[in-house]
């Protein structure tokens, strides 16, 4: 199950080409990422070159987000800091995210007191996104430090990956309270950073790019978004059991008949892809995670260790022991 998702290389990984270089061609990442900004990596691939960074020095993401200028991001960064107040320049780049990374979203939420930037990456069989996570939501502090020429300071932030043994790195860089295992990765201001003047607005700059992004944005919208949205909602659902058919159905706001035939022209059988959503998140746990395999037969929908034993086989002609003892053999 391949993810269609693309992250395009702009200028960031030619500015930091000597921390990335060594993981490319382990994971099939083409050189040029380094030298061209219209190199498009695979969403699944990216998030695993930021793990495979993160071996080395666990706070790459935060180190690198904290550093990232304008540029960084091309025409989207650009236009941000374009942007005439803080707010427009927030909703640009949750209009626009897609054109610099398709498997990412950005929500802005606000109410009296604070606004709420949430971020999270739409890979849903990829367990392992700490490192992603840090680095948009440390960029995304440190672009509003930019654009605003002055020390944004949040209140609260939340990463849905666990503790890390050392928060030193976070409590200098956030400077308020971290919370980790929560629901999505948001980082939460005052309302009244919405006030702060922008360093750089500039409306005319701003008006002659966003045509631009918006060409941009409809290029790069997946075509058919049903696919994923439908993995999407049964690898979310699957510790609760498989979900039926109809309660996808009442998710999507879609008849049953309409994602039935949907499907169909696809050439996809619903029970194909809950096997394989259920497939891959038990290599992705069992790769990834240090959760036993009782634990890893309940997430992925499995009441019973025999059943997922049997199961795991059939998929891999191997029982969950074999699997990953054989990972651990150099």
């Amino acid at each position: 199950m391949k993810s269609v998702r693309t992250v395009v290389s702009e200028n960031f990984f030619r500015r930091f080409k000597e921390i990335f270089a060594p993981h490319l061609a382990p994971l099939g990442i083409d050189l040029s990422v380094l030298e061209r900004a219209d190199v498009e990596i695979p969403g699944e691939q990216y998030l695993a070159l930021w793990e495979a960074a993160g071996l080395a020095n666990p706070n790459v993401g935060l180190e690198l987000g904290i550093q990232t200028e304008a540029d960084d991001f091309g025409a989207l960064g650009h236009a941000i800091h374009c942007a005439p107040n803080i707010e427009k320049a927030l909703r640009t780049l949750q209009q626009f995210i897609i054109v610099f990374a398709q498997e990412s979203t950005f929500n802005l939420q606000l109410d009296s007191r604070q606004l709420c930037i949430e971020y999270q990456a739409l890979a849903p069989v990829f367990i392992q996104r700490r490192q992603d996570a840090e680095f948009a939501i440390a960029a995304v502090l440190r672009q509003l430090n930019l654009i605003a020429n002055c020390a944004t300071k949040p209140t609260r932030i939340d990463f849905e990956h666990s503790r890390p043994d050392d928060t030193s790195a976070h409590k200098q860089i956030f400077q308020c309270p971290v919370h980790f295992n929560q629901p999505t990765n948001r980082i939460y201001l005052p309302i009244d950073t919405l006030k702060l003047p922008v360093a750089r607005g500039n409306e005319r700059l701003y008006r002659a790019l966003e045509p631009y992004l918006e060409r941009e944005r409809q290029a790069r919208t997946v075509s058919d978004e049903l696919l994923p949205q439908i993995t999407r909602i049964i690898a979310s659902e699957m510790s609760s059991g498989a979900p039926s058919l109809d309660e996808v159905c009442e998710h999507l706001n879609l008849s049953r008949r309409t994602l039935q035939r949907r499907l169909k022209d696809q050439g996809i059988e619903f029970s194909s892809l809950i096997e394989e959503v259920r497939r891959e998140l038990a290599l992705a746990y069992m790769k990834d995670s240090d959760y036993s395999m009782t634990e890893i037969s309940l997430l992925v929908g499995y009441s019973e260790s025999a059943s997922f034993t049997r199961a795991f086989r059939r998929w891999t002609g191997q029982s969950p022991q074999q699997y990953r003892s054989s990972r651990l053999i150099p």
